[in-house]
């Protein structure tokens, strides 16, 4: 059941072969196929389910480092599947590895946002808004790494167990670097501005039809792979994600060990996905397309099958107030008033920074600053009638 882009790949690694194998896998699946599937030991080349390769470059930017640095990092593990198939998945070993999946230009982009965004926030009055639910945000540990900010749960205060009334544990992560954050790092990289409100792709590289629900790029999977440990460290009674496709295999990969759907119900929610409008990065595939994906997860909250709600925003961006209050119904109409206590929630980077600057009242910095790509942050959510 290979395509002829999958063929290719594998006559390219015939001709660009590894250095070194750690593994191979195959199976033979009820239809009589082959799936093969290739573990990589400190390899120029990378591989997956479906093998690929590339030539080792001389010189490398910023962003091409991380992904290089990630490679040969890695130990890997060969399963196979209910439905026959064969797949690899890799871990990063320790925090000192774990580093170099964010390049230096991602990790700047993430600051000056911070300062950016905030100041976009504030200018617009969404800093100051006054609802009637006041949602209040506290961290739950203070030992926070690259990359995560998760709870401790020995510390007993930090229990979903002991939370008062109308308080849960949620643990929020942004998806892995897509392709279109991938491009838009090469663009910061060569000093290209990027105009987000434009519709011209000449300044905005994210309105292009390519870039339709983009998926995770190979270094945003291994980004992903990395925090499986800590997030299976958590405890989520319930995962939602949302609808877009990268922020379904960045929950698929991180919280793996949460897949059984009977135990840990997995949903999905427009509520929480990345704002609306212009941006082609921005916009999902029809449901039915997801569903036949990702059968195990519930998308009986989506009303539409089309994207409706992208396509009412037309050629402009969804304002951060109106997406301060799309957020704030997610948060009061829906989360608050699920059954479970303790939730993941997988989104995006300009999503989280709005709910957790112009929606919830927190006081921690640390908390409030702008993710990494693939980042997770546990915090204690406190609901407040006024």
């Amino acid at each position: 059941k290979h395509s002829k882009a999958n063929a290719r790949a594998y006559y390219l690694t015939m001709l660009f072969p590894c250095r070194m194998v750690l593994g191979i896998a195959a199976v033979v699946t009820p239809r009589g196929s082959i799936a093969l599937a290739f573990s990589p030991l400190q390899t120029y080349n990378r591989y997956s389910v479906l093998a690929t390769a590339s030539r080792p470059a001389t010189t490398r930017s910023s962003t091409a480092t991380a992904a290089a640095g990630a490679a040969g990092k890695e130990i890997c593990e060969t399963t196979i599947t209910d439905q026959g198939t064969a797949e690899v998945l890799c871990t990063v070993s320790n925090e000192d590895d774990r580093s170099s999946l964010w390049s230096d230009v991602a990790i700047n982009a993430a600051k000056q946002f911070t300062i950016t965004q905030r100041k976009k926030l504030k200018d617009l009055g969404a800093l100051d808004i006054e609802r009637p639910t006041q949602i209040v945000g506290t961290p739950v540990t203070d030992n926070c790494g690259l990359g995560d900010c998760v709870i401790d749960y020995d510390d007993k205060s930090s229990s979903p167990s002991s939370s008062k009334k109308n308080t849960k544990i949620i643990h929020f992560q942004r998806h892995g670097q897509g392709y279109h954050n991938l491009v838009c790092d090469m663009w910061r990289e060569l000093e290209r501005p990027i105009d987000f409100d434009s519709p011209d792709p000449n300044l905005n590289p994210v309105v292009r039809p390519e870039f339709l629900d983009p998926p995770l790029t190979n270094l945003g999977m291994q980004q992903c792979r990395s925090q499986r440990d800590l997030c299976s460290s958590l405890s989520p009674a319930l995962v939602i994600v949302s609808p877009m496709l990268r922020c379904i295999q960045t929950a698929k990969l991180s919280f793996r060990d949460h897949v059984d759907t009977t135990s840990v119900p997995w949903v999905s929610h427009e509520g929480c996905r990345e704002e609306l409008g212009l941006l082609m990065g921005n916009k999902r595939r029809p449901i039915m397309e997801i569903k036949e994906d990702y059968p195990e997860i519930d998308f009986s909250d989506i009303e539409h099958d089309e994207d409706v709600l992208w396509d009412e925003y037309g050629d402009r961006r969804e304002t951060l107030l109106e997406k301060s209050e799309r957020i704030y119904e997610f948060l009061t109409e829906y989360v608050q008033h699920r059954p479970e206590n303790e939730i993941a929630i997988v989104c995006h980077s300009a999503y989280l920074f709005t709910l957790l600057n112009a929606v919830m009242d927190i006081s921690d910095e640390e908390l409030r600053s702008w993710f990494l790509t693939s980042e997770v942050r546990s915090l204690r959510m406190e609901f407040i009638d006024r």
